[in-house]
């Protein structure tokens, strides 16, 4: 495995408090922001998810995200975002790359895929505003649906980009979602590609 970004400090209490919150969820996803310094983190807060389906998506409510402001105040700051994924793997989905809004923060995904072996990861995601002709690229690349109106391209860290991403080379790190939305006439309304970044989590004691 090639060498992580620098690591993310996580006290037994936050590692804990997320795991929690995971498991009293099941089988929704749960998430909530994580109040810290940098990559130290200080304390896991629980918040609701909004999304529509909430067993396989979230959506922090917006009264929690609106505790960074009062964390700047007191010289801190949401260091991470968390959720979980109740009967997958601890890595980001083409649709947690799409809702990737704050690319400051740290995503921590916690997997209940196996009960008694919580797995829990982090992520930094980093969407590039880049012209996408994705018309054409859904016809030469194996784009899936990911959800409703929602298709996605994972390129993965050890293969080449495919030639009809060749102008990526260079300008966006791998592994890494393409994404695009379509409207209900099918015509795409938007996209987006978004890098992805293992960093390492040190347990504080």
């Amino acid at each position: 495995m090639p060498d992580l970004p620098e690591a993310i400090q996580i006290p037994p209490a936050v590692f804990n408090e997320i795991i929690a919150h995971a498991r009293e969820g099941k089988p929704e996803e749960i998430c909530g922001v994580v109040r810290g310094r940098g990559v130290e983190a200080y304390e896991a807060i629980r918040g609701r998810n909004l999304a529509a389906e909430r067993i396989e998506n979230y959506e922090v409510d917006p009264q929690t995200l609106l505790l960074q402001f009062k964390f700047e105040d007191q010289g801190e700051e949401m260091m991470g975002i968390y959720h979980s994924h109740p009967v997958s793997v601890a890595y980001p989905s083409a649709t947690d790359a799409w809702n990737a809004h704050y690319p400051e923060c740290i995503y921590l995904i916690c997997s209940l895929e196996v009960d008694d072996a919580p797995v829990l990861r982090a992520f930094r995601m980093t969407t590039h505003w880049i012209d996408v002709d994705c018309a054409t690229l859904r016809h030469a690349l194996p784009f899936y649906e990911t959800r409703p109106h929602l298709f996605a391209y994972y390129q993965p860290a050890d293969e080449p980009f495919p030639a009809a991403l060749a102008d990526f080379a260079g300008a966006v790190d791998k592994p890494c979602y393409v994404d695009f939305s379509v409207g209900d006439d099918d015509r795409i309304t938007d996209s987006r590609v978004v890098s992805i970044a293992e960093h390492r989590i040190t347990a504080l004691h």
